[in-house]
């Protein structure tokens, strides 16, 4: 099966000069948990319950060895570690305390031998909005959506309007609506001017 693709322009700051177009793989969609647990149980015939013991044990195991200031491997797939952030800006150590420093997200950096069989297997096509459907069912309230364009930011460079439209499944002017609400909010900043313009995280 292929994996779809297309090119986006690459954000810059203002006064930049554009950069070249990058490729960015388009998502058929998710895997939900169940699936994944289904699948490992048909490749590998393993009881079921059994799946789900060690997937929660792993799960268990990895937030315990994160949240102690460790960054873990896991043999095979790769490596697993936390980042920061400032809740509110510093121009020095003294400016901010302890209780404005919050975890920002969970970072996992693929293995090897594991980026080398995702390579292999790989197949690369030229994205068909055939494919991309373009007015399914919306996806929940701004705090779903808003969660699912921060989740897709924490995989990708930025993101267009017209990838937000078709991640939460909105028209291209409820689109813009929410983006014009998180870059007030905070939550994104915009890049560009015109067609080129792209939304990073903040």
């Amino acid at each position: 099966m292929s994996v779809y693709y297309d090119f986006y322009e690459t954000p810059v700051s203002e006064g930049e000069e554009p950069k070249s177009l990058h490729a960015r793989v388009r998502s058929k969609g998710t895997i939900s948990g169940k699936d994944f647990m289904n699948q490992v149980f048909r490749e590998e015939h393993m009881p079921h319950a059994m799946i789900v013991g060690i997937m929660q044990a792993i799960s268990t195991a990895l937030g315990d060895w994160l949240a102690d200031g460790y960054t873990v491997e896991i043999e095979g797939l790769g490596f697993f570690s936390t980042s920061l952030k400032c809740t509110r800006p510093a121009m020095t150590k003294k400016d901010i305390r302890a209780e404005s420093i919050k975890m920002s997200t969970v970072k996992f950096r693929p293995g090897v031998e594991f980026k080398r069989y995702v390579s292999n297997k790989m197949e690369l096509e030229r994205a068909d909005k055939r494919f991309f459907p373009e007015k399914p069912k919306a996806v929940g309230d701004m705090d779903v959506r808003k969660q699912s364009m921060l989740d897709f930011l924490d995989a990708n460079v930025c993101i267009t309007r017209a990838e937000y439209a078709g991640l939460v499944h909105v028209t291209g002017r409820r689109a813009i609506s929410d983006l014009q609400e998180f870059v007030s909010s905070g939550v994104i900043r915009m890049r560009g001017a015109g067609r080129s313009v792209v939304y990073i995280k903040a």
